[in-house]
């Protein structure tokens, strides 16, 4: 007897959604995965950019907060003129307001809201590839972008850039939903123009670097839905436009202006001359596949070419603006890996178009074939999570924290102290609660260099840099053996103060 037309329904409502179930399910797996070794000291991914957004928060928290020792809370709030700012405080003010919520400084709460921030965008990932291509699909390109393990380890880390990566992800989705919404008679385009509009111009705001990316999109989506003729006069686009660039603008240009003009002649103009020599592709290249796998990268190159309409286009714009970043600052392209983190989410949006192509060809295949290929995929995702996983439980860093508090408890307190120290001395002023000036180290004498900024003498930096001085404290050796003339001069030149064994405090009070 065939069923009636209430019976069908009812059957259909129950029918469970797999794909969504799937999707939770991974994403929370991917926060999990973020939570091992939660309460451990950011040291194991740049901590030189970690601790300066901690000591930031730290401000801020003690700024909102009530304390009984003022002194120390005078020093806190004296920290974050220590460190440069080059964006707004955002994530940092999420962190301290974590802080007043759990009744004090815990750092692992950044890793928490970062972690999340994350996986909220692989939602955002998910919603604009599944629309695109195919929900499986767009699981698996999740699954890279969930899984990877410099993805795990760096998507956790305290600064402003997952943040960045996340609003890349929601800016994409809501372009998309513009493009097929546009000339809706209840509006639909409207909500998705300014809901395209904010997203692109907070994640401008969060770091600059993401104006690359934004404009990228939004041109390349805008010409392809509307072409040049109509997207003039649309309203939608002029309002698309203004949300995208108007917040980063009034920050960078009005508020800092002087630091924006100073980091564009520093780290772009100074050094675009790199970006000329064949060498810099080759070890761009070298680069990315130590960290994400230049068969990963390669297949997303390809997936690019097998997107659809807007989709595709969404896509050469988010590429175009990662390659134009990435010749525009050169240097930071070579030696900051965490400068290319929105890769992850380029590369996991371009590879849903050839796992669609992929899984296409499977269903010709027979149902055993099909679930050997689900197998594989899961093998590949649990491979890379235990290799997260065993990375961030290899190492402790615990006695970092402690090493940095007993050096600032040693310091004297009865001068002024100039320092050749690891990560530009933030460890130690975050734990130790001990500001230093900083001595450069190898890498800052020869970014110097690049720059044609290598015109005075060693004597000369020397003393310039020491004026006023009262101590010289070295926490690393190695960079003290390469800079010879360093060594010579404080080994022959002054008495030690303190020899902790892992640091020395030279007295350049006297000469021995």
């Amino acid at each position: 007897m065939a069923k009636s037309t209430r019976e069908r329904k009812v059957a259909k409502g129950l029918r469970v959604d797999w794909s969504r179930v799937l999707l939770a399910l991974m994403l929370v797996v991917g926060f999990g995965l973020r939570m091992i070794d939660l309460t451990d000291p950011p040291m194991d991914f740049h901590p030189t950019r970690q601790y300066r957004d901690a000591l930031i928060a730290r401000s801020l928290y003690y700024q909102i907060s009530t304390s009984e020792d003022l002194e120390r809370q005078e020093q806190a709030l004296g920290m974050r003129a220590q460190v440069a700012e080059l964006e707004p405080p955002i994530m940092e003010s999420v962190v301290a307001a974590g802080y007043a919520l759990a009744g004090g400084e815990q750092l692992w709460i950044a890793r928490v809201i970062s972690s999340l921030v994350w996986v909220l965008g692989g939602w955002a990932l998910y919603a604009l590839a599944a629309r695109a291509t195919r929900r499986d699909a767009a699981i698996l390109g999740l699954g890279y972008y969930l899984f990877l393990p410099f993805s795990v380890i760096a998507s956790r880390s305290f600064q402003p850039d997952p943040l960045l990566v996340a609003l890349m992800a929601l800016a994409s989705y809501a372009a998309f939903r513009w493009s097929e919404e546009k000339d809706d008679a209840q509006g639909q385009g409207w909500k998705w123009a300014i809901l395209t509009g904010m997203a692109a111009g907070l994640a401008v705001l969060v770091k600059a670097t993401g104006l690359y990316f934004m404009v990228g999109l939004l041109l390349s989506v805008v010409l392809a839905t509307l072409g040049w003729r109509k997207a003039l006069p649309n309203r939608q686009v002029w309002v698309m436009a203004a949300l995208a660039v108007l917040p980063g603008a009034l920050f960078y240009l009005g508020r800092s202006g002087d630091s924006t003009g100073s980091y564009v002649q520093n780290w772009i103009v100074a050094l675009l001359p790199l970006a000329f020599k064949p060498s810099f592709y080759v070890r761009w290249l070298n680069f990315l596949g130590s960290f994400l796998g230049l068969t990963a990268l390669f297949a997303g190159l390809a997936g690019v070419l097998l997107g659809r309409g807007v989709y595709r286009w969404t896509l050469v714009g988010l590429w175009s603006g990662y390659a134009l970043y990435s010749v525009t600052l050169p240097h930071q392209t070579l030696t900051h890996n965490y400068n290319h983190l929105p890769l992850v989410l380029l590369i996991a949006l371009s590879l849903a178009p050839l796992f669609e192509v992929l899984l296409g060809a499977l269903r010709a295949q027979g149902k055993a074939w099909r679930w050997m290929f689900v197998g594989l995929a899961v093998a590949a995702m649990a491979f890379n999570g235990w290799i997260a996983r065993s990375t961030l439980l290899g190492v402790d860093y615990q006695h970092e924290a402690d090493y940095w508090a007993a050096v600032g408890d040693a310091l004297p307190e009865d001068g002024k102290i100039i320092g050749l120290v690891q990560q530009y001395g933030h460890p130690l002023t975050y734990y130790g609660w001990r500001n230093v000036a900083l001595w450069p180290v190898t890498g800052d004498l020869r970014l110097a260099e690049l720059r044609g900024n290598n015109s005075e003498t060693f004597e000369t930096i020397f003393a310039e840099r020491t004026e006023g001085m009262d101590y010289f404290l070295v926490t690393t050796f190695n960079q003290l053996e390469q800079q010879a003339q360093l060594n010579a001069m404080l080994y022959g030149r002054y008495p030690i103060l303190i020899d902790g064994g892992s640091y020395i405090v030279f007295d350049l009070r006297g000469e021995g």
